[in-house]
């Protein structure tokens, strides 16, 4: 039997067999997300990073000139859930926004079979989401408002502010600094 760089002829074509299937696999779920970004409502010109992941886009909407970093995460809920983000928004890379989470209180089983609680998400005009970001369902962040690197933000935040923290906490208002 031929030996090819120490393996056997059927042992090669064994890992080509699971190389093409796990290409495949991959190709698969970035297709998914380009499936659902295309669903994404765009109110002007706005950027979307090719690398971002997208879930439920017809209930996405973008607001003029927002900007959204690579490998950042808007999901939208299965049913109700929506993402509105306002004009001029910038998201950082590796930002995640859902407007969705499990309702870990209505039950003691398995906390993937326990119902879900969407809420909206909106993110307001001329705001700054900093790199990895996480954003919660039923959030809203007020326009002008900067959120640090690295924040969780698990309740509202008003307009023209510095927030930081995990949760998310307002340190001053904008402009506050000269």
């Amino acid at each position: 039997m031929s030996q090819r760089h120490g393996r056997s002829a059927a042992a090669s074509r064994l890992l080509r067999t699971a190389t093409w299937r796990q290409l495949a696999r991959v190709g698969n779920f970035f297709g998914y997300d380009g499936a659902e970004a295309a669903e994404v409502t765009y109110q002007g010109a706005s950027r979307l990073s090719p690398t971002v992941s997208v879930r439920n886009g017809g209930r996405i909407t973008l607001g003029a000139g927002a900007q959204i970093g690579q490998g950042c995460y808007l999901w939208a809920g299965d049913s109700t859930g929506r993402i509105v983000i306002g004009d001029h928004a910038l998201l950082a890379p590796e930002v995640f926004v859902t407007a969705s989470d499990y309702d870990f209180d209505a039950g003691d089983g398995p906390v993937m079979d326990l119902p879900k609680r969407e809420a909206d998400v909106h993110i307001g005009a001329n705001t700054w989401l900093g790199t990895r970001v996480t954003v919660v369902a039923g959030v809203r962040i007020g326009d002008g408002t900067v959120v640090a690197a690295g924040s969780v933000v698990t309740r509202d935040l008003p307009a023209g502010v510095l927030a930081a923290g995990v949760p998310a906490r307002v340190l001053r208002q904008r402009g506050s600094v000269r």
